[in-house]
């Protein structure tokens, strides 16, 4: 089977070599490799030159710079494989990753198969992902999973109460069918910035009747120094609320479907599980968006706070919210009475306790 690996790639240049080097040198060679040049305007694009010039499975396209969703977009209209996987281009995988992916798609037949991941913040700091598939269940500890169409809907609900580092927001790791993408037209929207990788994930879902969970880290998910201290981009408050607003239409729509044609004897409250996860990213947007607070930026902040405070999605959300153990109940108190300037000072300090403090220039 062929497998179509898309890397979209853009200023990546200080980390394509030890991404690329480890797709090129898989232990499962039927692979074609398409890289999508999205606007880079660094030493990208000779890199994968160089690398295309070496290889024949490597296929090189560029475009003017769209996004993420935009990029793998193009990939898929140049992908010729039966199966496709993503890869960020400052990430990397293990050698055995298709192999042992592929391994498992044909013993269990599944419309889609996805491994585990590791998290690594910085050069040092190595995170071994814990996965559950329903809320309040025990950590996954078996080598593998296989999930039903009810299994997926739990997943997609566990997802909602703790959306964290959760497989079901991102897009790489695992191996999707062609055949069902093409069939169904599964797109990324362009138009999203935050969220496109879980609309795109349950838009498939929609069409699984079965997926594997492999539980082995053959995945390599890199937050740079640089992404931690300086590109947690500030909060804004029009893109949030766009994508806020597909978000909950989604998975509404996902969510009445599945409570009326799975087997589920549970009832789904779809408006408490959609707004616990909506505020969830709001909390996280504030205070990250906090921690880059100068006296240049102080007022650009609390207005797009206010703004985001404000809206009635989000604060029909913030009315089914929930703090759970180990959440700040202090935060959602605080954007209820809507105190922006004490909102702003707590998550300043939540941040830097969390991050550590901005180094001096990296907030320009």
């Amino acid at each position: 089977m062929l497998i179509s690996i898309i890397i979209p790639i853009y200023n990546a240049e200080k980390f394509l070599n030890k991404c690329l080097e480890s797709v090129i040198n898989q232990s499962y060679k039927n692979i074609e490799i398409i890289l999508i040049n999205d606007g880079s305007n660094d030493g990208g694009e000779l890199i994968c030159n160089k690398y295309a010039f070496a290889d024949k499975r490597i296929k090189l396209f560029s475009q003017k710079n769209s996004g993420p969703a935009a990029a793998r977009n193009t990939g898929l209209n140049y992908a010729s494989g039966d199966l496709v996987f993503f890869l960020d281009a400052d990430d990397y995988i293990e050698e055995n990753t298709m192999e042992i992916l592929l391994e498992n798609y044909e013993k269990y037949t599944p419309d889609l198969v996805i491994s585990n991941f590791n998290k690594l913040e910085g050069t040092s700091r190595l995170i071994k992902q814990n996965v559950t598939f329903t809320p309040n269940a025990n950590p996954f500890t078996q080598k593998n999973k296989e999930l039903s169409r009810e299994d997926i809907v739990n997943f997609v609900r566990h997802f909602l109460k703790y959306p964290s580092n959760h497989l079901i927001s991102y897009c790489w790791a695992r191996l999707y069918k062609m055949s069902i993408i093409n069939q169904y037209n599964i797109k990324y929207n362009n138009d999203m910035r935050l969220f496109e990788d879980y609309i795109f994930n349950l838009e498939y879902l929609s069409h699984c009747n079965k997926v594997v969970f492999v539980n082995e880290y053959l995945y390599n998910y890199v937050m740079h120094d640089s992404y931690i201290s300086a590109s947690m981009t500030m909060l804004n408050s029009n893109s949030l609320l766009n994508d806020m607003q597909i978000f909950k239409e989604k998975t509404s729509k996902y969510l009445k479907y599945a409570q009326a044609n799975c087997k589920t004897k549970k009832i789904i409250n779809i408006n408490k599980e959609i707004g616990q996860a909506l505020v969830h990213y709001v909390i996280i947007f504030i205070v990250r968006s906090c921690r880059q607070k100068t006296k240049e930026n102080k007022s650009i902040i609390a207005n797009e706070i206010h703004n985001m405070l404000n809206s009635k999605i989000f604060i029909n959300s913030l009315r089914r919210y929930s703090p759970l153990k180990g959440n700040s109940i202090i935060i959602p108190w605080l954007m209820k009475l809507q105190t922006v300037g004490l909102l702003m000072h707590y998550c300043n300090y939540r941040s830097n306790k969390r991050y550590g403090k901005l180094p001096v220039g990296l907030n320009d």
